[in-house]
């Protein structure tokens, strides 16, 4: 028997490893969220992008928000029972960083690019309370409440 140990505890370490590489990314996200909110909301949640509906209208002429379709993945702060919440993203050509207009310091994060499946944990307020200008939004059927993105980071 304790000539196999050796084997035994070789073949421990090879099945820990297989079982660590086979793991996805999606256990780890939670170690990234932060453990402070960085931004004033009433709703943070983490939540992976569904799907953009087209491409992103030019924002030469005027800044608008652009309404997209997350699925939640978990509530942080606040309360919000759906699967899916629309978010409304400040100037989506963007990068977060690089906001340097009016809604500088108002809107943030560090999400450089929008990208379908991509998970943000998002900082949320109401969309009515929060942006006055132009919205551009595909899911007009859906009646469900928009949320405007204070700040959105990559999780």
């Amino acid at each position: 028997m304790n000539r196999f140990l050796p084997l035994l505890g070789l073949l421990g370490l090879v099945l820990v490893s297989c079982k660590s590489a086979g793991r996805s990314d999606s256990s780890d996200w939670r170690s990234r969220i932060p453990t402070v909110v960085p931004a004033q909301g009433s709703l943070v949640v983490v939540a992976t992008l569904e799907a953009l509906p087209g491409a992103f209208p030019a924002n030469d002429l005027y800044k608008y928000a652009y309404v997209m379709k997350y699925s939640v993945d978990s509530v942080i702060r606040g309360t919000f029972a759906g699967k899916e919440i629309l978010v409304g993203q400040y100037d989506p050509r963007t990068p977060r960083s690089s906001i340097d207009d009016d809604q500088k310091g108002k809107v943030g994060g560090d999400v450089d690019a929008f990208h379908p499946g991509d998970r943000h944990y998002l900082v949320l307020r109401p969309l009515d309370s929060a942006w006055t200008g132009a919205v551009e939004d595909d899911e007009v059927q859906d009646r469900s409440p928009r949320w405007w993105a204070v700040r959105t980071d990559r999780i």
